[in-house]
């Protein structure tokens, strides 16, 4: 489980699995590609580089405010 602590929430996410936890510098991030209409790339912030492997960057908070969030969190406190 990965715990994210996002302004008035704390919500755990679970994974299959971590296999690493890195650090990027602001220069080794260059703007998310644009991958035409067929993906949606709005919680897309960027991507990176790091021992040859690319790593796409997710906006959490911009994810964890979607209205899919919402309704999760609905359906959790009717449960």
């Amino acid at each position: 489980v990965i715990v994210i602590n996002s302004d008035e929430r704390v919500i755990g996410m679970v994974v299959d699995a971590v296999s690493d936890v890195l650090t990027l510098k602001p220069g080794e991030v260059k703007p998310a590609p644009t991958f035409g209409s067929a993906i949606d790339t709005q919680y897309v912030t960027g991507v990176g580089t790091v021992d040859e492997r690319m790593l796409i960057l997710v906006d959490i908070k911009k994810l964890l405010g979607s209205g899919d969030l919402a309704l999760l969190e609905e359906a959790a406190e009717s449960a």
